[in-house]
């Protein structure tokens, strides 16, 4: 099995000659951020673009969680090899993991469904927004490759390079709306056809079941239908379409002989777009299908705007400014589209239990499919938090954890995506409680120096029924914690360490600025997290700062 699938997309800007390898033993996502942060350095030292070497890593992160998610066998060694040159780059990650056998179908499902979609999303993650990215991908399991190793491969590499590179519109040219134009009569289908297809996408179609049977499996912008048809004639058409899934929502014209038809209120109430009689021109014609395409389309702008502000609202992280002895300052920065951060918090006998959660994923479905995790969360999380308390009166930052890791194991629909999250308790008397599911470990701002706190837990779905262990510490007045998403933390990584799990440059700033209030760090830390974004005017994914101060018992 050799799996070669060219997406047409442009091949990387030549960089200069540069090879850089890693090996990784017992790969997990642990190792993931200090592999993208090695990684950048790299390919911003080969002079590569900002926003190429961003999707190589978005990749490689990719490739790391199938390879460490999927296969039975896990790897006991990994490779990377990032080859640079004249001719573009090529990345190479070999494992000795169980191969995957379904690679070649795994592909072309992924294709299909983000091609149909138009999106940069699968289910919130997957090998599919890397195939849509690069050039060449490639799987060659270990039975066919000359070292017996499972390779992955990404080649951005010209196959001349000598060849000009070709821009993004030269490889992969604006997508005309689709049009079904449905007419019995030959000589007006030919007629019309010829009248559109400069414009569009015209699909001719002599009668309303074929129509109909296309429709069940391709969706068009619009469709122009005839009215009297024989066996099935256009009013009918109209109706069938609309009891499938979406069929309502697609613009449907009448173009028929009979004026008669105008002021048919049975018609009329079909919900059609337009009613245009025969014969037509040429401008006619075109000005109708323009002017109603520009409408659906200025009316999905608005939705789809509509829902971006909606969504917002709903999973924009928020945390009590006060909990007692404690000060929090949250702030956040929400991506157009991908996954998305969100907070939980619940107030305590003895103070603020709450979570900081990271879903993962690309495109507009995955910053949904946020949208719907974030809702489910929150449910488990009121429901974990009162049990709990009607139990013990203990807020035990972990049973929120298992209990989500239990439901993502015996869930299918939540074990498609991938969900960092923490679950912090803020209590009287200095009191902090911690437990994570492959979030970032928190940072403690003490006596003005910074040290990552020892707290790690496994994914949620991963851990399977073991339990994930509980941190705790008590703090003094003037204390402070930082609590924060991959988002915000990968911003300060372009010079960290190999092995770093919080960049030095932003432990630099702690240092710095930790020792006046929260408040006065966590916007600090926000301006320089804003001023390493550097030029971008989207955020390609959320980030999300907490700083949580102790002020001690008040008076």
């Amino acid at each position: 099995m050799h799996a070669d699938i060219s997406s047409g997309h442009t091949a990387a800007p030549a960089p200069a000659p540069l090879t850089w390898r890693r090996s990784v033993s017992r790969p997990t996502y642990a190792c993931m951020p200090a592999l993208r942060a090695e990684m950048k350095r790299f390919l911003d030292l080969a002079g590569l673009p900002a926003a190429y070497t961003d999707k190589l890593c978005l990749s490689l992160s990719e490739v790391i969680s199938n390879l460490v998610r999927h296969p039975p066998q896990k790897a006991e060694r990994m490779d990377i090899t990032i080859e640079t040159g004249t001719g573009g780059v090529r990345l190479d990650v070999a494992d000795d993991s169980t191969p995957f056998a379904t690679f070649d179908a795994i592909c072309k499902t992924a294709l299909a469904r983000m091609r149909a979609a138009e999106s940069m999303a699968e289910n919130g993650y997957g090998i599919g927004c890397v195939l849509v990215q690069h050039t060449r991908v490639t799987y060659t399991p270990a039975a066919q490759s000359a070292d017996g190793r499972n390779h992955f491969t990404i080649d951005d590499r010209k196959a001349n390079p000598a060849e000009k590179t070709e821009t993004p519109a030269q490889k992969t040219p604006k997508r005309k709306p689709v049009i079904f134009l449905v007419d019995d009569d030959a000589g007006d289908l030919k007629a019309h056809h010829r009248m559109l297809s400069g414009l569009y996408d015209v699909v001719p179609l002599p009668d309303a079941a074929s129509a109909l049977a296309l429709f069940r499996v391709q969706r068009p912008d619009l469709v122009i239908s005839d009215l009297h048809m024989p066996q099935m004639d256009g009013t009918a058409l109209r109706r069938q379409i609309s009891t499938l899934p979406d069929g309502d929502t697609v613009p449907f014209v009448f173009l028929s002989a009979s004026s008669e038809g105008i002021n048919d209120t049975g018609i009329l109430r079909l919900g059609i777009d337009d009613y245009l009689i025969k014969p037509v021109s040429t401008q006619s014609l075109a000005r109708t299908a323009a002017r109603i395409l520009g409408r659906r389309e200025q009316l999905g702008r608005a939705i789809e705007e509509r829902f971006h502000r909606d969504i917002q609202k709903y999973l924009h992280p928020s945390l009590p400014a006060a909990a007692g002895p404690w000060r929090v300052t949250t702030l956040n920065r929400m991506a157009d589209v991908g996954g998305g951060d969100f907070t939980l918090h619940h107030q305590t006998p003895d103070g603020l239990l709450a979570v900081i959660a990271d879903v993962m994923g690309h495109g507009v479905q995955a910053k949904f499919f946020a949208y719907a995790y974030a809702g489910y969360l929150r449910s488990l999380f009121r429901a974990t938090a009162q049990t709990t308390a009607q139990e013990n009166g203990d807020a035990n930052t972990s049973v929120f954890l298992q209990r989500l890791s239990d439901a993502v194991t015996d869930d299918d629909f939540l074990d498609g995506t991938l969900l960092t999250c923490q679950s912090f308790h803020l209590g009287r008397g200095g009191d902090v409680r911690i437990s994570s599911a492959g979030h970032p470990p928190p940072v403690l701002i003490q006596g003005g120096r910074a040290s990552p706190l020892p707290v790690m837990g496994a994914l949620a779905g991963m851990a399977g029924h073991s339990g994930y262990d509980e941190y705790r510490r008590t703090l003094m007045r003037g204390d402070k914690i930082l609590f924060a998403t991959d988002g915000f933390f990968d911003v300060f990584t372009r010079d960290a360490d190999d092995d770093a799990t919080t960049p030095p440059a932003l432990l630099a700033l702690l240092d710095a600025h930790g020792g006046g209030t929260g408040e006065q760090l966590a916007h600090r830390l926000w301006q320089a997290f804003e001023n390493n974004i550097g030029g971008y005017t989207r955020a390609v994914d959320d980030a999300t700062l907490i700083i949580a101060a102790y002020e001690g018992e008040p008076l």
